[in-house]
């Protein structure tokens, strides 16, 4: 009886799909400048989020995150400028599979902004498509995203670096850039967290 017992444990160690799990917390910083005859915006924010990714081998990935920044936004009519505090909340999930050495996904950002200006508020809330890719090496990863598709005016591409270290901790940074020719924008995240 004891011997049956052998069949079913080796075959579930056959089953078993090897794959880790990260958590970071990111520290967020961005900045943007548009502008059209007589008028400009511009706008500086930083601040602090958390990102979870979960990965298995010949499986099912998916990923989370969170972030919110602040800062001051600035807004001039030729020589005559007015300045206003912004923040700006974003949430994602994304979902995809690995296909050994490399990991295609797909997610959803939820942005919601909200800007006080010249004693009024304005808020806009938006929901957008991203797609990307995940490059498995030995100790470290490569991402590439592009975000907004469905939305050619806030359209951005971002690449990424994902370090594990030998004691199980990871190091990340990201940077992004929107596609808009008439927006200077620039994204950077760093990254520090754990593999478990």
């Amino acid at each position: 009886m004891k011997n049956l017992l052998v069949i079913p444990l080796a075959l579930l160690s056959f089953c078993v799909i090897a794959g880790e799990r990260i958590t970071l917390a990111t520290f967020e910083y961005e900045t943007m400048e548009s502008g059209q005859i007589g008028l400009s915006a511009e706008s500086t924010l930083s601040g602090f989020g958390a990102r979870f990714y979960n990965f298995r081998d010949a499986g099912f990935y998916w990923g989370a995150g969170f972030a919110q920044r602040t800062g001051d936004f600035e807004f001039c009519a030729l020589s005559d400028c007015s300045t206003g505090d912004e923040t700006v909340t974003v949430s994602s999930g994304e979902i995809g599979r690995d296909l050994g050495g490399w990991t295609s996904f797909v997610g959803v950002s939820f942005t919601s902004s909200e800007r006080e200006f010249m004693s009024s508020t304005a808020s806009d809330e938006t929901l957008g498509l991203y797609a990307g890719l995940w490059l498995d090496f030995d100790n470290y990863k490569l991402r590439g995203t592009m975000t907004d598709i469905d939305d050619t005016d806030n359209r951005a591409v971002h690449g990424g670096l994902l370090f594990q270290m030998d004691n199980n901790f990871a190091l990340g940074a990201e940077l992004g850039f929107f596609l808009e020719r008439d927006v200077d924008a620039f994204k950077f995240s760093l990254q520090f967290g754990r593999v478990f």
